[in-house]
């Protein structure tokens, strides 16, 4: 009984150590890294080099000639912000038109 159970123990230590070395392995663990975007920087589109974070001074003296804002540039996000300030601009125009007529009428 205590001859199985070593044979068992050994066969276990035998298979776990040829895990580690088995082909492919390492294929996985190196694909992670060359995905992996450097600290300060975030992932781009795949023609592109990653984007450049730039730290934001929330104390203390700052360059005033430094844009504010975002730190990336998002054509996306540009083309919602156009869109939002499109349909504000037009409700302003539907509010503007609707109190004109109203000081008409009266």
């Amino acid at each position: 009984m205590t001859k199985c159970f070593h044979i068992i123990v050994a066969l276990a230590f035998v298979l776990t150590g040829c895990a580690s070395v088995l082909p492919g392995k390492d294929k996985a663990h190196t694909q992670a890294i060359k995905n992996k975007v450097p600290p300060g920087y975030i992932k781009a589109p795949r023609s592109e080099p990653p984007y450049r974070l730039r730290s934001i001074k929330l104390f203390g003296s700052g360059d005033s000639t430094k844009p504010s804002g975002p730190q990336v540039y998002d054509p996306d996000y540009a083309e919602y912000l156009e869109w939002k300030r499109w349909q504000e601009f037009k409700a302003y125009q539907a509010w503007k038109a609707k109190k004109e007529s109203q000081a008409q009428g009266s």
